[in-house]
């Protein structure tokens, strides 16, 4: 089955917050006995970025050991990277409690193990069509299940002899026999517990959602939504926190009886370290406790936020109202209102190649120099495919290449698919595309989507600057109609530093190296590079000096192209009010010999951009926080005085330059049928059947050659589940449409070296 399909087994995704503090906590939270009066939230300078009871599937909850709740949609607790979806079996509701159907033989759990304990596992079911199962942890068999027909039971496994380590391990409860035609499943389940052994004498009873949500749980005449639970419970969520998130919750018990609760951090690095302590009373006159405690400790990091109730006496549950995580509110700074958006998108080009990322100065590009002081330039952007005709799709339409399809070279862009000009048509701005890079030309999907839409073929002799050129005509033009003043857009695709390259038999002789009388020309360097392989290793010196020389050389022209599209904007008197985004599509130059649709990695996704917002406002800046290609798409749109699309991604640039962060935020790449995606300094990667993604620290490992899964369990298992977040959230995808290429188109793209 195929991994986004067995990913969706995860019970949700980890609760990514923004903001961290000082670990400072009220007096009521360090440890003091009794109830103080809850005061109302005041949320005056501060949002909630997580309420964790509305975002509780992603959490795990543990008592006595790990509980998976399979009567809730999503499931509460594990998750699976193989085996049937949990999200999609359907359920059955009877015996006061709802039942998770099983249709397939077998059900893989993975989960993340704590403290090295030996372990036995529970389950609550009735048989079906099955009545035994078998169950293994990490392929070691751990005993048989029978499963009874008629009146649900708790059947369970001895406990193991050899303790289970602390980290994340896959469980597989498998049923025996054939399943027979009838439409009954194998067996129908209402949890699933990995247990600890104790010497707890008392009935287990679960922690299921249904047994724990209280929405109007009334202390001292105040009602607050709250979980309850009785000790050892504890409540574990997956975080990642930059500086300033508080955790506010009210505490109480409800009942007779005392209570404490302390609240945890847990990662991979610095093991376990309390937060806070809390001790609460029951009885009549119980009142809630605030509790408010800063996050300082995870800043930055991945980990597990615990909250535990270590005690409970007498007939009381220990309550824990409204917990949210909170972080500053910011006022948002949007993107000027523009007359004029350039969206320029180089081909062939890496960002070490331009300023000001290239170590060496710049003389071929000294108008993108000039952009780079004048404009904002996001240094961790990082492009959504290595395949140019889905990277440059996702930028016109915001969507990812897995909803528009365009994952290999043989795809094109779904005549459904909604793009911004198809928006601009429809909200009264003139919009067209301008292209000179064959993958998006007609054939490949694009030019149903625009007012206008000009290609220039490589074959046919025309310049390399011929569509910027021209886009600067068409955007400083009068208009044929009076009094029109509409707002602009143009999409420029230009070769950057691909070739064919526009030099001169004399100009070629005057490039290093001296006497050169290799193989590399400028008009049929496309195909000599394409026989390579992609391999630049495969050049010899000469051929490698040659062909960086007549790369900067092209890049020279095109760069004096965009200083022509600024002076005449200023010259028509519109430069002011002109949004220019200058972007790159794939990162194919050094690396991969302008090779299209290469295996993903972090070097040939990150790409360069440049915003010069209307008003030359935040100019100047370099932004670190990460930007993908929906950015520049709801950018475009807001600028453009368009409404984005309900289902649209991606946050407006100007507000991410102004300081805005989204650490939930994941991004993801896809090529053909594998998947990159990038939190924080984590990268997940992996193809889609894959039973286990690989997991990648690109701070000690920038190439990503060693899988960090094991030893980063904590991490692992937080990204896995922000994953299958990301994956549930994506609209249904387009089908894919395959390109059907014509005599003109087949010149063009044999000039161009596919």
């Amino acid at each position: 089955m195929r991994l986004l399909h067995r990913l969706a087994v995860l019970a949700g995704a980890a609760a990514s917050i923004a903001g961290c503090g000082d670990a400072r906590t009220t007096d009521s939270a360090a440890g003091a006995t009794g109830n103080p009066p809850a005061s109302p939230p005041d949320r005056r300078g501060e949002r909630v970025a997580v309420a964790l009871i509305d975002a509780l599937e992603r959490c795990v909850v543990d008592h006595r050991g790990l509980l998976i709740d399979l009567g809730t949609t999503p499931p509460l607790g594990g998750h699976a990277l193989a085996g049937p979806s949990t999200r999609a079996l359907p359920t059955a509701t009877h015996s006061g409690a709802t039942w998770a159907q099983l249709f397939e033989h077998e059900l893989r759990v993975t989960f993340y193990h704590a403290e090295p304990s030996p372990v036995f596992v529970a389950v609550r079911a009735t048989a079906d069509q099955a009545r035994r199962a078998s169950v293994a942890i990490d392929d070691v068999p751990l005993g048989t299940l029978n499963v009874p027909a008629g009146p649900a039971r708790i059947v369970s496994t001895q406990t193991s002899r050899v303790p289970l380590g602390s980290g994340l391990h896959e469980l597989v409860i498998r049923f025996s026999g054939k399943k027979g035609t009838a439409p009954e499943p194998y067996a129908e389940l209402d949890w699933v517990r990995i247990g600890v052994p104790d010497e707890l004498t008392r009935t287990y009873g679960a922690p299921t959602v249904a047994d724990m949500l209280m929405p109007a749980a009334e202390l001292g005449k105040v009602p607050r939504r709250a979980l309850a639970v009785r000790a050892p419970t504890t409540i574990a969520c997956s975080v990642r926190v930059p500086p300033q998130a508080r955790l506010r919750a009210s505490v109480g018990i409800r009942g007779e009886g005392n209570a404490k609760l302390a609240v945890y951090v847990r990662g991979d690095l610095e093991g376990r370290r309390q937060l806070a302590r809390l001790e609460v009373s029951g009885g009549a006159d119980s009142r809630w406790a605030d509790l408010d405690v800063g996050l300082a400790d995870l800043a930055g990091e991945v980990g597990r936020l615990e909250l535990a109730a270590e005690e409970t006496t007498g007939t009381g549950r220990l309550l824990v109202g409204d917990p949210v995580i909170v972080v500053p509110e910011r006022t948002e700074t949007p993107v000027p209102r523009a007359r004029s958006a350039v969206v320029v998108v180089l081909n062939g080009v890496e960002r070490t190649d331009l300023p000001p990322w290239r170590d060496t100065p710049s003389p071929h590009a000294p108008n993108l120099r000039r952009l780079a002081d004048s404009a904002t330039v996001f240094d961790a952007h990082r492009a959504p495919t290595t395949n140019i005709t889905g990277a440059v799709a996702t930028l016109v339409s915001g969507q990812s290449p897995r909803i528009h399809s365009v994952l290999d070279t043989g795809s094109r862009v779904p005549k459904s698919l909604v793009g911004v000009g198809d928006l601009a048509r429809h909200g009264s701005v003139r919009a067209s595309m301008f292209t000179g890079v064959p993958p998006t030309f007609g054939v490949f999907g694009f030019e149903p989507h625009w007012e206008a839409f000009t290609a220039y073929p490589p074959n046919e002799g025309r310049a390399a600057t011929a569509p910027l050129d021209e886009a600067a005509l068409w955007l400083t033009e009068p208009s044929a109609k009076p009094n029109e003043d509409r707002p602009m857009l143009a999409v420029v695709h230009l070769r950057g530093g691909h070739p064919p390259w526009d030099i001169t038999p004399d100009e070629a002789d005057r490039l290093p190296p001296k006497n050169y009388t290799g193989a590399v020309r400028p008009r049929d360097s496309a195909q000599a590079v394409a026989s390579l392989g992609g391999k630049f290793s495969r050049l010899d010196a000469p051929d490698e000096e040659r062909m960086r020389s007549m790369f900067f050389a092209a890049l020279h022209g095109q760069d004096a192209a965009l200083g022509d599209l600024v002076r005449k904007l200023e010259d028509a008197g519109r430069w002011d009010s002109t949004l220019l985004i200058v972007t790159g599509d794939v990162a194919s130059a050094r690396s991969t010999l302008f090779a299209d649709a290469q295996p993903l990695s972090e070097a040939r996704l990150t790409v360069p951009l440049y915003v010069r917002f209307p008003g030359g406002t935040q100019a100047g800046q370099r932004v670190a926080r990460p930007t993908e290609a929906a950015d520049l798409t709801r950018t475009l749109l807001l600028s453009l005085g368009l409404e984005p699309p309900p289902d649209l991604g991606g946050r407006d640039l100007a507000n991410v330059a102004a300081g805005a962060d989204d650490p939930e935020r994941l991004a993801v790449a896809y090529v053909e049928d594998a998947f990159s995606a990038r939190w924080g300094r984590f990268v997940l990667h992996g193809r889609v059947d894959d039973r286990r993604p690989s997991l990648c620290d690109v701070m000690l490992d920038p190439s990503c050659r060693y899988d960090r899964g094991q030893e980063l369990p904590i991490t692992a298992e937080a990204f896995l589940r922000r994953f299958v977040q990301h994956v549930d959230a994506l609209p249904a995808p387009l089908a894919r449409e395959a390109v059907t290429v014509d005599t003109e188109s087949a010149a063009a793209l044999k000039v161009w070296g596919l």
